[in-house]
């Protein structure tokens, strides 16, 4: 009994070289449990960072458009009558001096004559001598303060520039914010899905080990050997199978990210910001193998305990 508690005391293994009681090494599907793996964690790589960049579009959208509007002085009157530029520019600089007079708004800036130019330029051409022939609204972007009466300020525009439109930004950014958390919502579903795709199948692989070691596993409990002895080889076992897996799937997965990444290209724009990983984000993924092992022992210590409870 002595030696028998010093033998359990190495984890099921002999003094020197690791070896296990079952022939698990030898398993002919060991490499298919692997590979199998490996390409959850690269679909679960592939879902965590379709879920980085959807949050980083998202801070990107609402940071940049939140508590903010776009007011357009049109080139035309209540009736359709093209105005001048002469009067456009008079009702700009009246709709611009009521903004500034206003406590909840804290920035009002007005767009020149060749930032709307260049705004309009796919439609009508880079030619000046175009851009002269017809006159070209004004657009003033302000910023409201949080807790702004947006509905006040846009009564008393109306007041002094009838035919002016204030543009809030929030019909279309509420669709595409709505849009965005469900793709987001998705890819964290995936990754449950891999997660639980995983625990399957190391639980399915620990019972048709036992189930083809049936007999093995018999001759050890006459010998003495406890449930926890055996356990914790099996556990062990499929630990290392879930990390080599691991490993090599997160690893192509972060490869397959940077190398799409690197094809997108280096630009950046204000709507599809350039992907890049945080620390923390990067720590997440790194750890992502030792998760997955974690859990392919969990799997595996719970699946072995109890087809062993119901050998006994």
């Amino acid at each position: 009994m002595f030696r028998l508690k010093k033998r359990e005391s190495f984890l099921g293994v002999s003094v020197g070289k690791r070896q296990y009681d079952l022939p698990l090494n030898k398993d002919k599907g060991n490499n298919f449990l692997i590979l199998l793996i490996a390409l959850m964690s690269v679909m679960g790589v592939l879902a965590l960072c379709g879920s980085f960049a959807l949050s980083e579009m998202k801070t990107r959208w609402t940071s940049g458009l939140e508590n903010k509007a776009t007011i357009e002085i049109p080139a035309q009157d209540e009736n359709g009558v093209l105005l001048s530029n002469a009067i456009i520019e008079d009702i700009a600089i009246t709709v611009t001096d009521l903004l500034e007079t206003q406590p909840n708004i804290e920035n009002v800036e007005r767009l020149s004559d060749g930032e709307i130019a260049a705004l309009i330029s796919p439609w009508l051409g880079d030619s000046d001598k175009a851009l002269e022939q017809f006159p070209i609204p004004a657009l003033i972007t302000v910023h409201f303060a949080k807790g702004a009466d947006s509905d006040l300020i846009a009564e008393r525009i109306k007041n002094v520039a009838p035919t002016a439109i204030l543009d809030r930004h929030e019909s279309w950014l509420a669709d595409v914010l709505e849009f965005t958390g469900t793709l987001k919502a998705v890819a964290i579903g995936v990754t449950f899905i891999v997660l639980f795709t995983t625990i399957v199948s190391v639980a399915g692989a620990v019972q048709s080990r036992m189930a083809v070691y049936h007999e093995e596993l018999e001759l050890l409990h006459i010998m003495g050997a406890a449930d926890s002895y055996i356990t914790r080889q099996i556990q062990r076992y499929m630990m290392g199978i879930c990390l080599k897996g691991a490993v090599i799937g997160t690893f192509t997965g972060i490869t397959m990210v940077l190398i799409g990444t690197w094809l997108a290209g280096s630009g950046e724009s204000a709507l599809i910001p350039r992907f890049t990983l945080s620390g923390v984000q990067w720590i997440i993924l790194l750890l992502l193998p030792c998760f997955i092992g974690i859990i392919g022992m969990g799997t595996a210590r719970h699946t072995t305990l109890r087809n062993l409870r119901q050998m006994a």
